[in-house]
């Protein structure tokens, strides 16, 4: 159930950020032409391009700095306060996809990229103690702390 919600979620984190494109077309390989379904069944993690930085829109890096100062100003006293993290973060989540314009290779690193940032953002709504909280928020702050290692 977990996964197929997973490929529900991606797949529409997809289809969002190509909303009203349709008619460029990319110029990369095989794997930015494979559906983002695909995607959740492969084994795939985040890496650099050749040993190079990927490339991101100035939206996307807007809204990156905008997860980033989520998480940076973060008091965790409190199972609350984490739930009231996991909104913001929802929220910034939301606003990142509804104007996400990026394509081909650099739109699929940041799926892989922001991909797990999804789901941890969903348990950390339904986390029901603040240990399990505090764990899950370590998890999340870690990987939005990656984005700089792997683009620009």
């Amino acid at each position: 159930m977990k996964q197929i919600l997973t490929i529900l979620l991606a797949a529409n984190l997809l289809l969002a950020c190509n909303a009203g494109n349709e008619k460029e077309k990319t110029t990369t390989t095989a794997p930015a032409a494979e559906t983002h379904a695909d995607h959740g069944e492969q084994a795939t993690e985040l890496a650099l391009n050749n040993g190079e930085k990927w490339k991101a829109d100035s939206t996307t890096l807007q809204n990156v700095a905008l997860l980033q100062k989520i998480v940076s100003g973060t008091k965790q006293e409190n199972l609350e306060n984490h739930l009231k993290i996991a909104a913001s973060l929802q929220d910034g989540l939301n606003k990142m996809v509804s104007e996400c314009k990026m394509k081909g290779a650099d739109h699929e690193a940041l799926h892989h990229w922001l991909e797990p940032i999804m789901e941890k953002a969903k348990e950390l709504k339904n986390a029901n103690s603040i240990e399990t909280a505090r764990t899950i928020f370590g998890e999340i702050e870690k990987q939005i702390n990656l984005f700089h290692q792997y683009f620009e």
